[in-house]
């Protein structure tokens, strides 16, 4: 045969029904040309292989053990003369992934001989067995025997599609709460939250939670862990029943010295769900993020001006109204006004607003399940009043209680 080129077009294929007259799989392959080092070559040359184009697009096929698929390759003869076609699987060694089985392959055609300019259609059936491991596995589709190897690579098929099977359960075991904690704690007082976890499968499953702390400290680099592990208790049963739902509880507890910032920690359920592949947790990890915060021991303090002509002046303080609702307690403040000579004023709160915002298209709180109104942004308004001030220089003392943080608006009025 003359020499000749090629044009490859790789994709991933699956697919699995009975068929006839199907060809049988061969793990072997000859023809193998080596590419030089990056130093000398840094492309294959095109002339040295026959040219014959895998045309199709990038295919991943989820299949559950028992099932099948098929999928439609179509190659194209590109040379001037008929091309005999060996169909087979080709999985090269030292793959990330398993291999696809060659007994769960079988490729139809009546004819493997490829005229010159021909275009053919060839039907890769893949039929995964009950008994298949769940996970991921791929393989290639060789057409011909003809391989391209590069230095310290395994050779490559070069007319070829690969194939890509994810086999799958329904899952078993469901996390049914949120599992992205964030919240606001103050040292020295303990926050918990109730992980609710089901089985729906036959058999009980193992609990085996495992705490894993980042080693970032946000905002303040440092080189100790973000979230100590004995602030950190988890309670949990052993395993979940077959049916059953149970609970496991996350406890933080950091001590009333702890150093305030922003702490991170993720906790590994460690359960066994025998319908998911091993390397897949993500599903059953608790993200936990927490701002801790400290009672300040003074009071926080701010000046303003009184002008000749100001009447009246009036302090409002703004908080979130959700996050001191996490602790139980209701926020409050102690406000004392200090005149121009002095004295100190005890403000008495002259009103108390309640705000927030309903948004019907914003994703609503777990805990609103089931409600039409997705309610957001819940504030408390404090306010204190202070009459016909003497003008000069005033200063006002805020000391919070049960929040981390508030706003602060004054607010003068004048005659005219």
């Amino acid at each position: 045969m003359k020499t000749r080129t090629l044009i490859l077009i790789a994709l991933v294929v699956v697919g699995a029904v009975a068929a006839t007259g199907v060809i049988s799989a061969t793990t072997q392959s000859s023809s193998t040309t080596t590419v030089a080092g990056d130093s000398d070559v840094t492309t294959p040359d095109a002339d040295n292989y026959t040219r014959l184009y895998v045309e199709d697009g990038y295919r991943n096929v989820e299949l559950k053990p028992g099932e099948s698929d098929t999928v439609t390759v179509s190659v194209e003869n590109g040379e001037d003369e008929a091309v005999e076609l060996s169909p087979r699987i080709a999985t090269p060694p030292t793959r990330s992934q398993p291999p696809v089985e060659s007994s769960w392959v079988s490729i139809e055609s009546d004819d493997t001989t490829l005229d010159a300019g021909e275009s053919r259609e060839f039907e890769i059936s893949i039929d995964v067995p009950d008994d298949a491991e769940i996970g991921d596995y791929s393989s290639f589709i060789a057409f011909t025997d003809e391989t391209m190897q590069y230095p310290g690579r395994p050779p490559q098929p070069i007319h070829s599609a690969s194939i890509h099977v994810n086999v799958w359960q329904e899952p078993t075991v469901q996390v049914e709460s949120d599992t992205h904690i964030y919240t606001h704690l103050k040292a020295g007082e303990t926050m918990t939250r109730e992980i609710s976890v089901s089985n729906n499968g036959d058999q009980a499953v193992p609990v085996n939670p495992q705490f894993n702390a980042e080693n970032n400290r946000r905002y303040r680099p440092s080189n100790r862990d973000t979230l100590d592990r004995s602030w950190v208790s988890i309670d949990a049963p052993s395993e979940i029943p077959a049916g059953e739902t149970e609970t496991v509880e996350i406890t933080v507890e950091p001590p009333a010295d702890a150093d305030r910032g922003d702490y991170s920690a993720t906790v590994d359920l460690g359960i066994s769900d025998p319908a998911r592949a091993d390397d897949q947790g993500y599903w059953q990890q608790v993200d936990l993020s927490f701002q801790l915060w400290t009672e300040p021991d003074d009071p926080f303090e701010t000046s303003f001006s009184v002008s000749e002509s100001t009447s009246n002046a009036t302090l409002e303080l703004n908080t979130n109204r959700y996050r001191t609702a996490e602790t139980g307690q209701d926020a409050d403040f102690e406000v004392t006004f200090v005149s121009p000579d002095g004295e100190e004023i005890t403000a008495e709160r002259s009103q108390l607003t309640d705000s927030g915002q309903v948004n019907l298209g914003a994703q609503r709180d777990p805990t609103q399940t089931g409600e039409t109104y997705a309610a957001q942004g819940s504030h408390q308004t404090f306010t204190y009043e202070l009459d016909d001030p003497a003008a000069g220089e005033w200063s006002v003392r805020i000391m919070p209680t049960n929040t981390m943080n508030f706003e602060y608006e004054i607010t003068r009025s004048e005659d005219t």
